[in-house]
């Protein structure tokens, strides 16, 4: 059962000018969320915002989110400062599954760079084998890389230059054939790596960050479309925040 917790930020730092990285107290959110799995946090505003979780340390009690800025609501969240008491909703969703004899290429996509984060710290400490492709707009945006991702940026002032798919076109082919992809971005990339993996013989899950409300399956905003099981149907509503966010591309209408 999801539940509210009175929370404590314990710091923040700003990764670029409108980005900034929060640790939050929770231990039962902590030793509970997995990857692909997200929080909602309230603010003055109406609704709480949702926030993949990018980082979980069991041993403190601690969470970490990333809040770009893009409205009052996540200004608002992203000023929070060290002592602040915080209400979060979570975990929440449904995140990835990963199995122990299988490779994993991930795939970020401007703020989902977080819970692509959160799967990395995951898989490293399985000892599980795995690639990440990360995108950007340009150098600026560029948070939580490492020296091991593939970085693409569409200026190419940093990394490769173009689309997460040209960074994905740099694993060699032989890797391919054990790998699953996940991908959490904007639709327009999810889709292209998608199409990407379909045409390479491979396995996806897209996590569909949609716009929400209440977080917990019962407004209906977040839904989206899924192709329908055998029933006579063209399509299936589905909520993402409930059944999802994490679908297996195959199966979604895009």
């Amino acid at each position: 059962m999801n539940k509210e917790y009175s929370c404590i930020v314990c710091s923040k730092k700003m990764l670029n000018p409108d980005t900034a990285y929060l640790t939050i107290k929770c231990p039962e959110i902590a030793s509970s969320a997995v990857p692909g799995q997200f929080v909602n946090i309230s603010c003055s505003y109406f609704l709480k915002r949702p926030f993949g979780i990018a980082s979980v340390d069991i041993e403190n009690g601690t969470f970490d989110i990333g809040v770009k800025v893009v409205g009052k609501g996540t200004k608002e969240i992203a000023s929070f400062e060290e002592g602040k008491e915080v209400s979060v909703l979570g975990p929440l969703g449904n995140g990835f599954t990963f199995d122990k004899d299988r490779n994993y290429i991930l795939v970020a996509g401007g703020t989902g760079v977080f819970p692509i984060n959160f799967a990395s710290e995951y898989l490293r400490s399985m000892g599980i084998d795995h690639k990440v492709v990360e995108g950007f707009r340009d150098g600026s945006q560029v948070v939580l890389s490492r020296p091991d991702y593939v970085l693409c940026t569409d200026s190419g002032d940093k990394g490769i230059k173009g689309t997460c798919i040209a960074g994905l076109e740099t694993i060699d082919k032989d890797y391919l054939s054990k790998s699953v992809l996940c991908c959490v971005g904007p639709l327009p990339m999810m889709r292209a790596c998608g199409n990407w993996a379909s045409e390479k013989g491979i396995s996806s899950y897209v996590s569909m960050e949609q716009r929400m409300g209440c977080g917990i399956g019962i407004c209906l905003v977040c839904v989206c479309k899924l192709k329908a099981e055998a029933n006579g149907e063209e399509f299936r509503h589905v909520r993402c925040c409930k059944e999802g966010p994490v679908f297996p591309f195959e199966e979604v209408v895009w």
